[in-house]
C-alpha cells in the first residue's frame, strides 16, 4: 500500500522553489499527506469502512476526530481542519491574499503536518480500541 506520509517529502520539494505556485501546491501536499494517511488509519486499523465512500469524506473525517474521545485523535482534528483551511486558501483565493501570506501558510502547514504524521503513526502502532 502507498506510504501517503511521502506527501510530506514532496511538500519539502515543492517548498523549496521560491514561487508561488510551488508554495501553494507544497501546503496542499502537506494537507493531504496527513488526510490520507487518517484516512488509511481510519480503514485499515480502525476498520471503519464508511470512510471509503468519497462522498463529503474530508468533513466526514473530520466530525469522526473532533468527536473522538481520545486526545490523540482530537488533537489530529484540530491540525487536520487547519491545514485544509489553509490547503482551500491554497488552492482558491485569487484576490484576498499575497504571496508573503502564502510563505507564512507554508511554514505553519509544513510545521503542523510534520508533528500530525508523527502523531497518526502513533495512533496505528497503538490504536484506541474500545472494548
Amino acid at each position: 500500500m502507498f506510504d501517503f506520509s511521502r506527501f510530506l517529502d514532496v511538500g519539502d520539494v515543492l517548498a523549496q522553489v521560491d514561487d508561488e505556485a510551488y508554495v501553494r501546491s507544497a501546503i496542499g501536499r502537506y494537507y493531504y499527506a496527513i488526510f490520507c494517511s487518517v484516512r488509511v488509519y481510519l480503514v485499515e486499523i480502525m476498520n471503519e469502512n464508511e470512510f471509503n465512500d468519497n462522498y463529503n469524506v474530508h468533513q466526514r473525517i473530520y466530525n469522526r476526530l473532533v468527536k473522538s474521545g481520545n486526545n490523540t485523535e482530537s488533537s489530529v482534528s484540530e491540525k487536520l481542519n487547519d491545514l485544509r483551511k489553509n490547503r482551500n486558501e491554497a488552492d482558491y483565493d485569487w484576490k484576498n491574499n499575497d504571496f508573503q501570506y502564502f510563505k507564512d501558510k507554508l511554514d505553519q502547514s509544513k510545521k503542523e503536518s510534520k508533528f500530525a504524521i508523527e502523531q497518526v503513526e502513533s495512533l496505528k502502532k497503538s490504536p484506541p480500541f474500545e472494548f
